[in-house]
C-alpha cells in the first residue's frame, strides 16, 4: 500500500474541506448583506420624499447595523444617491458597477479602478410603493473585500491556519500576512506545494461574468508527517479487522435480511395481485410485522385510489395527464363529455390539443405555456376556446404543472380542463348592458346640457334681438348712424362668437378624444362650467372654485360627466329644498393631492342625503326625482366610470361644516383618483 499516497489524498481532502468552510462563510456573508439591505428597505418604504438627502442621511444615523456596510447608494429615477461612509473612491466604484449588468444581485463582483482591482460583495433590494406597486427605488449595498482584514481572519480561525492570502489577476487583494507575498509561478502545474515545515494550497474561486480569485492557503506540515507514521502502524490491524467484520456482515446479513427482504417481497408481489397466500414467518420481528400490515396497506391504496377517481368526477373537472417520456395521454370521461366525445372515443397524442385552440387564442396560450415550460410560473393557467367533437367552440379555463425526472428533464404534465363556457356569456351578455346603461346615461347628460345651453343661450339672443331690431328701425327712417351702427355690429359679433365657443364646447363634450391623455384639472373644470353658468345664476346658486393646478392622466371629458353629474344633483337638491330667493345656496368644489392621489370634493348645502337611501343612490335606475327630471343613471356610471377607468374611488356623506362664518349641513361627494409619480 502506498502511504504517501493516502497522507496526499488526506492534504487535498484537508483543503478542499477547508475550501468548504471558505465558501459557507463568503455565503453567509452575501446573506448578512442582502439581510441589511432589505431591513433599509423595508425602513425607506415609508418615506415619501427619498429625494430629500438630508432626511435620508438622518434616517440611516438611526441604522446602526449599516455602519458595517462599506457602500450604500440609492438609485431613484436614473440617480444614484451615494449614501457611503468607506474610505474608497465610492464614486468611482459606482459608475462602474452603473455600467454593468443591471440584474448583479447577491454576487461577487470585479471593477477596476485607476488600474486598481477592486473585489466587491454586492447585494440589491426595490422599494415599492405600496399603492401603485411600482418600483419608487432600488437599494444598493456592497462590501469591499479589499484588504478586508476581518473577513479572511475568520476564515483563518475556522479552518485553523497560519495564513490566507487572495489574489486577482496575480495581483495581491487581501490577507492575514501583509508582510509576506507567495511565488504563484509555484502553482502552475499543481495545487499544492511543500515548502521547508509549511504547505500551500491554491483553489480558484469563481466570481462575476467568468472572473475567479486565487485563494492561498498556507498550513503547518508537522500534522501530516505524523499522519504518515501512524498510518504505517494502524494500516495491518485495520486490514485484519475489516476482514473479520465482513465476514461477520455477511453471516448475519444474509440471516437476517437477505432472505427475509426476498421472501417479504414475494409476498408482497403475490397480495398486489390479489393472491390469497399465507404469510411464514422469519427471523426478524419487523420483517414479519410488517407483512401482517401489507395486505391492509395495499387494501388502503386501492380505497384512495377510488376515492380519488371519485373526486375528479364530483368536481366536473376534466382531467389530462400527458406521459411525456412515453408518449401517451389520459383523458378522463368528464374530459371527454365536456367536449361532446364519447367515451370510446380515441383522441390523438400528436395533435389533438394544437388543432382544437381557436387560433385567435393560440398566440396568447402558447406564449404561457412557455413561461411555465422555463419555469417562469409555477402553475400553466389560462383560458382559451377549444374545439367541440361538433366543430363548435366553448370556453375552457384550463389549469396544469408540468413535472420534471430527476436529470431535470420533463417527464409529465398534468391538469384539468374546466367549462366556463355559460360564465364567459354572461359576462359578455352584462358588458353590452353596461354598454347601454353608460349611453342611457350619457343621452340624459345630453339632454340636460341641451336645456342649459338653450339657457345660456337667452340672454345674448335678446341683446342680438334687440340691435338687429333698432338697426332695422333706423334704417327704415333713415336716421342710421355709422358710428353707433359699428359698436352694435361689434356688439353682434361679440355674442355670436360667444355662442358659437358655447357650441364648441358643446361639441368637444360629446365627441372626445377617446384616448387616455394629460390634463390639468381646474383648466377642465373652469373651461366646461360656462356652459351651465346661466343656469345657476338664475337659481341663484353660488359655485364657490378653490382648485388647484393638478395634472392627471385618464380620459378627461368622462371626468368632467362624472363632475357635472354631481354637480346637477347639488343643484336640484338646492333648488327643491330651499325655494327662497334670499337663502344663500351654494356649491363648493374643492382639489388637492393626497398621498399621490387626487382628491376633488363637491360639497352643498342642501341639508344631506337621507340615511335609508344613501346606500341605494349608486344602484342603477335609483332617483329622488320625478322620472321627467332623471333617469338614474347618473351616479351608477360615474361610480363606473371612476372604478373602471380610472382605478379610483367615488364615495358620500353628510357633513356639517362651517363657511364664512355660518353653519351649514350638507352632502359631500369625493372623488379620489391615483396620480402618476414624476
Amino acid at each position: 500500500m502506498n502511504t504517501q499516497k493516502v497522507v496526499d489524498k488526506n492534504i487535498s481532502d484537508y483543503f478542499n474541506q477547508t475550501y468548504n468552510i471558505t465558501k459557507l462563510i463568503i455565503e453567509n456573508e452575501q446573506k448578512n448583506l442582502q439581510e441589511i439591505v432589505s431591513s433599509v428597505t423595508n425602513e425607506f418604504k415609508s418615506i415619501s420624499h427619498l429625494e430629500n438627502q438630508d432626511e435620508v442621511i438622518y434616517k440611516l444615523e438611526t441604522l446602526s447595523y449599516v455602519d458595517t456596510v462599506d457602500l450604500l447608494f440609492f438609485k431613484m429615477d436614473g440617480i444614484f444617491y451615494d449614501y457611503s461612509t468607506s474610505l474608497f473612491d465610492s464614486k468611482l466604484i459606482i459608475e462602474k458597477i452603473k455600467q454593468m449588468d443591471s440584474s448583479i444581485n447577491n454576487r461577487i463582483i470585479r471593477v477596476k479602478i485607476e488600474n486598481k482591482d477592486i473585489i466587491l460583495m454586492i447585494s440589491k433590494d426595490s422599494i415599492i410603493d405600496e399603492l401603485t406597486g411600482r418600483v419608487k427605488a432600488k437599494v444598493y449595498g456592497a462590501k469591499v473585500l479589499n484588504d478586508n482584514f476581518s473577513f479572511l481572519e475568520n476564515i483563518k480561525t475556522r479552518a485553523k491556519l497560519l495564513d490566507i492570502y487572495v489574489y486577482f489577476d496575480k495581483g495581491l487583494i487581501a490577507s492575514t500576512n501583509n508582510q509576506k507575498n507567495i511565488d504563484l509561478s509555484k502553482f502552475t502545474k499543481k495545487d499544492i506545494f511543500v515548502k521547508q515545515d509549511k504547505i500551500y494550497s491554491s483553489i480558484p474561486y469563481e466570481i462575476y461574468d467568468t472572473d475567479k480569485l486565487e485563494i492561498i492557503y498556507e498550513k503547518k506540515n508537522s500534522t501530516f508527517e505524523v499522519l504518515k507514521d501512524n498510518f504505517i502502524q494502524q494500516a495491518f490491524l485495520l486490514v485484519f479487522f475489516v476482514i473479520f467484520c465482513f465476514i461477520l456482515l455477511y453471516y448475519l446479513s444474509n440471516k437476517f435480511i437477505i432472505k427475509p427482504f426476498s421472501q417479504l417481497v414475494d409476498y408482497a408481489n403475490k397480495v398486489k395481485d390479489q393472491k390469497d397466500i399465507e404469510y411464514k414467518n422469519t427471523n426478524v420481528l419487523e420483517f414479519d410485522s410488517f407483512a401482517y400490515e401489507l395486505n391492509d396497506i395495499i387494501s388502503e391504496l386501492r380505497d384512495v385510489k377510488e376515492q380519488y377517481s371519485r373526486a375528479i368526477d364530483g368536481v366536473q373537472d376534466g382531467l389530462w395527464d400527458v406521459d411525456l417520456k412515453n408518449k401517451k395521454v389520459f383523458y378522463s370521461p368528464r374530459f371527454k363529455t365536456m367536449l361532446d366525445y364519447d367515451l370510446d372515443d380515441d383522441i390523438a397524442y400528436n395533435s389533438f390539443w394544437q388543432r382544437s385552440i381557436h387560433k385567435k387564442d393560440y398566440k396568447k396560450t402558447l406564449s404561457e405555456l412557455k413561461e411555465h415550460i422555463n419555469q417562469k410560473s409555477d402553475l400553466f393557467e389560462t383560458e382559451y376556446r377549444f374545439k367541440c367533437k361538433n366543430n363548435t367552440y366553448k370556453w375552457i379555463k384550463i389549469r396544469g404543472k408540468l413535472f420534471y425526472d430527476s436529470d431535470d428533464k420533463a417527464s409529465r404534465f398534468i391538469g384539468f380542463h374546466t367549462d366556463i363556457n355559460d360564465l364567459v356569456l354572461l359576462e359578455k351578455q352584462n358588458q353590452e348592458k353596461e354598454r347601454m346603461l353608460y349611453q342611457q346615461s350619457k343621452l340624459a347628460s345630453m339632454g340636460e346640457m341641451i336645456g342649459n345651453i338653450a339657457h345660456q343661450w337667452r340672454q345674448p339672443l335678446t341683446i342680438m334681438s334687440v340691435i338687429s331690431s333698432s338697426m332695422s328701425m333706423q334704417i327704415q327712417l333713415d336716421k342710421l348712424n355709422k358710428e353707433k351702427a359699428q359698436v352694435n355690429l361689434e356688439k353682434l359679433l361679440n355674442n355670436i362668437n360667444y355662442l358659437s365657443s358655447i357650441i364648441d364646447k358643446f361639441r368637444n363634450f360629446f365627441n372626445p378624444n377617446n384616448e387616455v391623455e394629460e390634463f390639468y384639472i381646474d383648466e377642465l373644470i373652469k373651461e366646461n362650467l360656462v356652459i351651465f353658468e346661466s343656469s345657476y345664476k338664475s337659481s341663484n346658486i353660488q359655485l364657490v372654485l378653490d382648485l388647484k393646478s393638478i395634472k392627471v392622466l385618464g380620459f378627461k371629458f368622462e371626468l368632467m360627466q362624472v363632475v357635472i353629474n354631481i354637480i346637477n344633483n347639488a343643484k336640484d337638491a338646492l333648488i327643491s329644498k330651499m325655494s327662497l330667493r334670499d337663502t344663500n345656496k351654494f356649491i363648493i368644489i374643492k382639489s388637492s393631492v393626497v398621498d399621490d392621489n387626487l382628491v376633488l370634493i363637491v360639497t352643498d348645502n342642501a341639508g344631506g342625503i337621507p340615511s335609508e337611501i344613501s346606500e341605494k343612490i349608486y344602484e342603477p335606475y335609483f332617483t329622488t326625482k320625478h322620472q321627467s327630471q332623471g333617469t338614474g343613471l347618473g351616479l351608477y356610471m360615474s361610480n363606473e366610470i371612476i372604478k373602471k377607468h380610472f382605478n379610483g374611488s367615488l364615495s358620500n356623506k353628510t357633513v356639517e361644516y362651517e363657511y364664512e362664518g355660518n353653519k351649514y349641513k350638507g352632502e359631500e361627494f369625493k372623488i379620489q383618483i391615483p396620480l402618476l409619480c414624476d
